[in-house]
């Protein structure tokens, strides 16, 4: 007996070691308990009184009154996204649309003075292009704009806020490239676009086939499955309007660039069908062998895809081995001015808001500033005001979106240029590592077009 004591004491004490590092899980909160826990404190720890919004103008740029319902329209949707679910909108979310919002309105003027005084016009084309794309593919715009709390009016005003500030730049001569720093772009990068294969450079307009589908969260779809009918007929439709588009492409002196912001999709579209340089196992087959069977200025009759119909323009051809500055140097002129455009808005608002004498009548009613919690690294953030959005890199050396298309082989969930799914080799589109784009916040992930042999699986 006494020999078995000790046995008996360590099978007990594993026993009751393993029931220790085996808690009971506990029950996961419902709804009904999280809306309660929010309710009776939520928001106590940030809770501050919040004066009444002024009814007169709510701030005042030099001489010029900034009228209430400006800010209205925007602050009244920014609200509703809240009463619209039966709850009263946090006074920490309350205040940071105030302050956002009377931001953004004061700046856009201060904006608007500075660009007269200077005597520099927005590029009204450039504003065209804008809200072309942003509506092209969305079905119900207005649901669109409430989703983001915005107007027609603010999202136009947040776009020409920033083609003003473009111009400003750019008349202040703080936008020009110059060659030397081309050159030294050049000579950091050319290793990265050497390649044992082939590469071309190309254009392309894109038809897609069926109606867009609405992206839904883990890429649940409501819509039922297409018909064998219904998905000929669709066929049909972007056949033959992709022929239509042909015929006119191909007309001497067509302005292939033109006619492909107007009329194709995706994001390629907004910089004339450009999907950059590419090696053939980087697109679709049937989009790389005709591509890669052309000639510099050839243009294909319509190609057929998983993604559409395709009509493509070759603008550039190279055979293995590293790549000429001229094959570059565009996309170094972009990512340079980008760069400068980035550094140039900041330093610009700063010395305009200094400049300018401005009264802001929403400031005293936000009460003291609240502590600063600590910005989680996955944030998304939201517009700053006009149009910059929340900031984002774009990825390290040779991630995505980096110089061209990204994709025609990774199904994009939103039925445009697909994206790129896996590790991109040296030689590609992806490259160039350009600055990230401060605007670009939505309506949908768009900026990856050139893509992998295999389709990335959608969500």
């Amino acid at each position: 007996m006494r020999s078995l004591y000790p046995l008996s004491v360590s099978f007990l004490v594993a026993a009751l070691a393993g029931a220790c590092t085996d808690p009971p899980k506990p029950a996961k909160a419902s709804k009904e308990d999280l809306a309660k826990i929010e309710k009776e404190g939520g928001d106590k720890a940030t809770d501050t009184v919040l004066g009444a919004i002024p009814k007169g103008p709510i701030a005042k740029v030099g001489s010029v009154d900034i009228p209430n319902d400006a800010f209205a329209s925007i602050y009244d949707l920014k609200v509703k996204k809240y009463t619209d679910r039966g709850r009263d909108i946090p006074s920490s979310a309350d205040r940071r649309y105030r302050k956002s919002i009377a931001e953004r309105l004061i700046y856009h003027e201060v904006l608007a003075q500075e660009a007269k005084e200077l005597g520099v016009e927005f590029d009204k084309t450039a504003l065209e292009a804008r809200e072309s794309q942003q509506r092209r593919g969305i079905r119900d715009w207005e649901k669109h704009l409430s989703r983001r709390g915005e107007t027609e009016t603010s999202l136009r005003d947040m776009y020409v806020a920033e083609l003003r500030e473009k111009a400003i730049l750019g008349k202040k001569g703080l936008l020009e490239v110059k060659p030397e720093e081309i050159e030294a772009d050049y000579e950091k990068i050319k290793d990265n676009w050497k390649s044992d294969k082939p590469r071309v450079r190309a254009s392309h307009i894109l038809i897609p086939i069926g109606p867009k589908k609405e992206r839904r969260p883990h890429g649940k779809s409501d819509e039922p499955e297409a018909s064998e009918e219904d998905r000929a007929k669709w066929d049909a439709e972007a056949k033959g309007k992709a022929d239509e588009i042909h015929k006119a492409v191909i007309v001497e002196g067509a302005d292939f660039a033109g006619i492909a912001t107007d009329k194709s999709t995706g994001p390629s579209a907004a910089k004339g069908g450009d999907i950059g340089i590419f090696t053939a196992d980087r697109m679709a087959e049937e989009f790389s062998a005709a591509a890669f069977a052309m000639k510099v200025g050839d243009i294909s009759k319509p190609v057929k895809t998983k993604f559409g119909y395709h009509i493509i323009k070759v603008t550039g051809s190279w055979g293995p081995g590293p790549l000429p500055k001229e094959a570059l140097e565009d996309q170094i002129v972009n990512r340079l001015e980008q760069r400068k455009l980035h550094q140039g808005r900041r330093e610009l608002k700063e010395e305009l808001l200094e400049k300018y004498e401005v009264v802001d009548n929403i400031k005293p009613t936000l009460g003291p500033e609240p502590e600063r919690k600590r910005k989680s690294p996955r944030g998304h953030g939201e517009d700053d005001g006009h149009g910059h959005g929340a900031k984002m890199k774009l990825g390290g050396k040779g991630g995505a979106a980096k110089g061209g298309m990204k994709g025609l082989k990774a199904v994009n969930k939103g039925g445009e240029d697909p994206s790129a799914a896996s590790k991109k080799p040296k030689g590609t589109a992806d490259s160039v590592k350009p600055e990230a784009k401060p605007d670009e916040k939505a309506p949908a992930p768009e900026g990856k077009e050139l893509a992998e042999k295999k389709p990335a699986k959608d969500g």
